[in-house]
């Protein structure tokens, strides 16, 4: 509300009233209306009504501030008589809290008899506002003491004691509610509150308020995974602010910086939450908070989503469909759901037959079945049928799950029934994997046995300790943003250390569990840093599950676990902030810090790190019995120690990280040794850039160095060899310095050589090739370094690059095909503008397409993450997965059809013409076109085919591989170089214009010089 005072109407009078109008004008809190007030001065008997009068107010237009009054009411009357005056509120409105404060006996009467009329505002409506308190302390009656401290607030309406609680110690909890008319000043109230604390029989006293906070929430039932905001706005301004949120049963959670949710950076008036992916997780009640000292204004507001389950199970029963002896079977499939507020419209389907299923509810799960016939005597016999069940909430969204149904015919192998102890493990088919529910007491999940052939595999237990389930869970809403703050965090590791603590009781599903754990609250470290006062709790935990057996009969299981297992440990000990803590130790995992140093020297598990690097920080953290559980991609037959040993530097001020590590060769002194890294990006450990460097007695030593070449663009790996990287960076400087001499080049002779729709076409193309060539080439240079850059950053340099290379690949396109166009059709011109829309919808907009289609992809939808952190590039995984192919799969279409175009160009120019003389002119503008083509190879892209092998030779044992790489770099690398060239020295235009502009002559007499010749 906007207080505004208005001119008293009449110099002198007997009454005085107070007016409250409503003006038709936006104000600061985004209402329609915003409240002035008017002292009105009526002269004559007191007994004038003057409410009869308001109502013709309505729809004036005040010339002065050009607002419509939209109504009118009496909110205070002043009765003057002589130097004294009464006066009093209109019906539903108070004294102001200025009026209250000033002339304290105004306070909570009718009347005043005060001369009060010239404070502004003199009333205000009625609020409804509620202090809602808990005072602990010796005394179990605290409410005449209460009453008496809060009745002397502005329109005191009562004090309510709701309830006390005896809480052992001679200490009782009050819970109390003070109901007001009005607004309160908060150091007023806090006041109070000092005063009650002097008690000694009060042990503390905190309040929290209704009606001094006013929140913008959407209403209604809003749709699953939208984006929703919400605005909290307090009427006065506080030391901080809180967000909570609220579900049925469910203690209140604190809200933090999450995956799904973003908080407003301050907060001493406005607030806002925002709630990226509405989803059941964030249907609640929010609470907002603004907070100082012992008061908190709130405000709460219900958010209704139209909900989707978030976890869908599928089975089937029998979970093989039996074909082996009958023409026919039955299958009846289950798809279950957590018990949910929503009214879903479930469909079952198996094959092409759909279902409208029966409904069950049991123990907080819903249920829905059906049952299905399978005909054995399909055409085609198909191995497997797809079950779905499908899920439509009151908005029509849908959800689905699918699973397979597998088929045994009478020639097919399987496993027969098998029961070990008291687990029964169903018929089969070969190479299909069985599961079953756990049935151990106090655990939850599955477990999986795989048939192969007629013989059944080892049993692999996922079945998780209860408790721990429900920490991961935990880990799930923090990294969500539901209770994602410090204490939530250390209760998280504190519970997976108590819960992981006991040697011999953690099973596979423990561990697997416990990783998950760890790779959740990594990722939750990207959005809310994780205290030092974590350390011990994680390193205890992540200890613990070294010393859990991973055999479980499947290799590949087993291994992709511990490189989560690394991953995770790795990333949580990096995203840790570390203050005061010099490490920690634990019995298979040691911790070091190093700090503010050009060395550090660290010692773990027998292991000497030696580190080159000028950083704030360096983390050294060594695994003992992890590296033989690691996967042996490539050294299947080689022995690796127990130990593996991680680094990480924080803030490094150098361009590269040099470390040694002094590993003691416990084994035959005759064994070649080999240094290798994980590789996080490509899960498999990597040599490059490291080798052995032969110690003193039985210890070998490491040495490991990473920097980055230009054809790492191409390439599945990060590339490793003498002098690329030297090569690399002097090729793109001399690059850079000639797209920068040739883009001035361009500016000074761009009048003087663009005569026709021909040139402007060539030359526009030209220059946005090198401007994309040069910002390209320049994001390359400063990611060059990858270990000093944080991840924003690395992320802003491989977004670029993506960016830039695609966007002079598809300006390259258009040079292309207009140059085809022109040659083809010789009497077919395109215009001027139709070439410049399409050429920068062309050059820019698809690239931009690519490249956010990509990004939303890889950071929403996959599992692969959109670049490596490593490289500062793309990702290769294996063939079609990885970002890199949203690099490869454009510019090797647009190198194929340039390629083609120069084809047609060549076949068009060898076709043999039936004129002569007469169309000499006609044959120059061909000759001209040829030579264009010709200079312009390298801005066709002819020379990124290198490219195509880089990526498609990885067998670094090959020759041919060596002099790929080196030609790719060399040659790509000085594209801005050969750009220069072609584009402006081989142009005879060109060269004339820059000739005439250096020696300062006009252009006749430069025409004449080039006569004479």
């Amino acid at each position: 509300m906007k207080i505004v005072r208005i001119k008293t109407l009449s110099g002198a009078g007997m009454l005085l009233f107070a007016a409250l109008f409503i003006f038709s004008q936006t104000s600061y809190v985004a209402s329609t209306d915003v409240t002035h007030w008017a002292e009105v001065m009526i002269e004559g008997n007191k007994t004038l009504n003057v409410a009869v009068y308001l109502p013709g107010l309505i729809g004036t237009v005040l010339d002065t501030t050009g607002v419509t009054i939209t109504n009118a009411e009496i909110a205070a009357e002043c009765e003057i008589i002589g130097q004294n005056s009464t006066c009093w509120c209109g019906p539903e409105y108070v004294w102001s809290n200025l009026v209250c404060d000033n002339v304290n006996k105004c306070c909570n009467v009718d009347k005043c008899v005060a001369n009060i009329s010239y404070y502004t505002p003199l009333c205000l409506p009625k609020v409804n506002v509620s202090l809602i308190g808990v005072l602990t302390g010796s005394s179990s009656n605290v409410q005449s003491m209460l009453l008496s401290a809060f009745n002397v607030l502005n329109a005191f309406n009562s004090l309510t004691l709701d309830g006390t609680l005896y809480t052992g110690l001679n200490t009782y909890a009050h819970n109390f509610t003070v109901s007001l008319s009005s607004v309160f000043a908060t150091p007023k109230v806090q006041g109070i509150i000092s005063t009650l604390l002097t008690n000694p029989t009060i042990y503390s006293l905190s309040l929290k308020s209704l009606g001094m906070v006013y929140m913008e929430a959407p209403t209604g039932k809003i749709c699953y995974n939208s984006k929703q905001q919400l605005n909290c706005t307090s009427i006065e301004a506080m030391s901080k602010c809180v967000w909570q949120m609220s579900r049925e049963s469910e203690a209140t959670l604190t809200l933090g910086p999450g995956s799904e949710i973003q908080l407003s950076d301050t907060c001493t008036e406005l607030s806002t939450v925002t709630l990226l992916k509405t989803n059941g997780y964030w249907s609640g009640t929010y609470i907002c908070l603004f907070v100082t000292g012992n008061i908190a204004h709130m405000a709460m507001a219900p958010i209704q989503i139209a909900l989707l389950p978030e976890v869908i199970n599928v089975t089937s029963n029998p979970q093989t469909a039996d074909c082996s002896a009958s023409p026919s079977t039955k299958v009846v499939i289950l798809c279950s759901i957590e018990n949910s507020t929503e009214t879903y419209k479930a469909t079952l389907k198996l094959g092409t037959v759909e279902i409208a299923p029966a409904k069950e509810e049991n123990n907080g799960i819903i249920k829905y079945t059906a049952e299905f016939t399978v005909d054995c005597m399909a055409d085609g016999k198909p191995s497997s049928l797809e079950a779905s069940c499908t899920l439509e909430n009151t908005l029509n969204q849908l959800r689905n799950r699918t699973i397979r149904v597998p088929i045994i015919y009478p020639s097919d192998l399987f496993c027969a029934e098998d029961e070990v102890e008291d687990r029964k493990w169903p018929k089969t088919k070969n190479n299909e994997t069985a599961v079953i529910d756990c049935t151990a007491v106090g655990r939850q999940g599955s477990m999986k046995r795989k048939c192969n052939g007629r013989k059944w595999g080892d049993e692999l237990s996922l079945c998780v300790k209860a408790v721990l389930n429900s920490v991961a869970l935990q880990a799930k809403d923090f990294e969500k943003g539901l209770g994602a703050t410090q204490e939530g965090a250390q209760f998280i590791f504190q519970s997976l250390k108590n819960n992981t603590s006991e040697e011999g009781d953690n099973t596979f599903g423990d561990v697997k569990t416990a990783v998950s754990v760890f790779e959740t609250m990594n990722k939750a470290s990207i959005n809310m840093a994780l205290g030092e006062n974590l350390l011990p709790d994680f390193i205890d935990s992540a200890s613990s599950m070294l010393n859990v057996t991973w055999e479980v009969g499947d290799e590949e299981e087993s291994s992709t676990l511990a490189s989560q297992y690394l991953s995770s440990v790795e990333g949580l000990v990096k995203s840790i902030r570390i203050n005061a803590s010099e490490g920690y130790n634990s019995s298979n995992i040691q911790l070091q810090i190093c700090r503010s140093g050009n060395t550090c020297n660290k010692t773990v598990f027998n292991v000497d790190v030696e580190l080159n690097a000028t950083a704030d920080m360096v983390k050294t953290v060594g695994l003992q019995s992890l590296a033989n559980r690691m996967p042996k991609l490539g050294y299947e037959d080689a022995t690796f120690p127990s130990i593996v040993v991680s680094s990480t530097v924080e803030n490094n001020t150098q361009p590269s990280v040099n470390i040694k590590l002094a590993f003691p060769n416990e084994g035959d002194s005759q064994v070649t040794m080999t240094c290798v890294f994980w590789n996080v990006t490509e899960q498999r450990w990597s040599d490059e850039g490291c080798e052995v460097v032969k110690g003193s007695g039985n210890v070998a030593t490491c040495e490991c160095n990473h920097l980055t070449s230009f054809s790492m663009l191409m390439s599945k790996h990060s590339v490793s060899m003498p002098f690329l990287d030297q090569l690399t960076y002097v090729g793109l400087g001399v690059s850079i310095c000639s797209l920068i001499v040739y883009i001035i080049i361009e500016c000074l002779v761009w009048s003087a050589v663009v005569k026709s729709n021909l040139s402007h076409f060539r030359h526009t193309a030209l220059l946005n090739i090198s401007l994309c060539l040069l910002l390209a080439d320049c994001s390359f240079l400063a990611s060059s370094f990858p270990s000093i850059l944080n991840e924003t950053l690395c992320l802003v340099l491989v977004v670029a690059k993506h960016y830039f290379f695609l966007a002079m690949f598809f300006w390259m396109l258009c040079l292309s095909v207009m140059l085809v166009h022109q040659l083809i059709f010789v009497f077919s011109h395109i215009g001027k503008k139709v070439y410049m829309i399409l050429g920068f919808t062309i050059g820019y907009v698809c690239p931009t397409v690519t490249v956010a289609v990509t990004y939303v992809y890889y950071d929403q939808a996959s599992n692969i993450p959109y670049y490596s952190s490593k490289t500062c590039w793309l990702t290769y995984q294996s063939a079609l997965q990885g970002s890199i192919h949203a690099f490869l799969f454009p510019v090797g279409t647009i190198i194929l059809v340039n390629l083609f175009s120069m084809g047609v160009v060549i076949a068009n120019v060898l076709k043999p013409s039936g004129a002569e003389s007469n169309k000499k002119g006609d044959k120059e503008a061909v000759k001209s076109i040829i030579k264009v083509v010709i200079f312009l190879t390298p801005v066709f892209g002819g020379t990124w085919v290198l490219g195509l092998f880089v990526f498609l030779m990885d067998d670094f044992t090959q020759f041919i591989t060596y002099v790929v790489h080196y030609a790719f770099t060399i040659v790509n690398s000085l594209q801005g170089f050969f750009i220069l060239l072609t584009g402006c020295f081989a142009e005879k235009r060109v060269r004339d214009e820059i000739l005439r502009i250096v020696l300062g002559k006009s252009g006749k007499e430069q025409g004449t010089v080039t006569t004479t010749k």
